[in-house]
């Protein structure tokens, strides 16, 4: 069989930039405006629609975006 096996082993993969580490502290879930629970992932249903997850509340879309 021609080509390489390459292993590599997981723990010393980096899945995040060098810089972000610094950041790290300045980061965080966005709070549903709802329930004040943390949001994950906001689906788009329509114009004016959106479910914030996990919790699944109704949320305005863009509510959640940061500036």
């Amino acid at each position: 069989m021609t080509g390489h096996d390459e292993r590599v082993d997981p723990a010393s993969t980096r899945t995040e930039p060098a810089d972000e580490a610094a950041d790290a502290t300045d980061w965080s879930l966005p709070d549903c405006p709802a329930c004040g629970r943390p949001v994950w992932v906001v689906t788009v249903n329509g114009p004016s629609d959106a479910t914030a997850s996990p919790c699944g509340c109704s949320v305005p879309p863009g509510s959640l975006e940061r500036e």
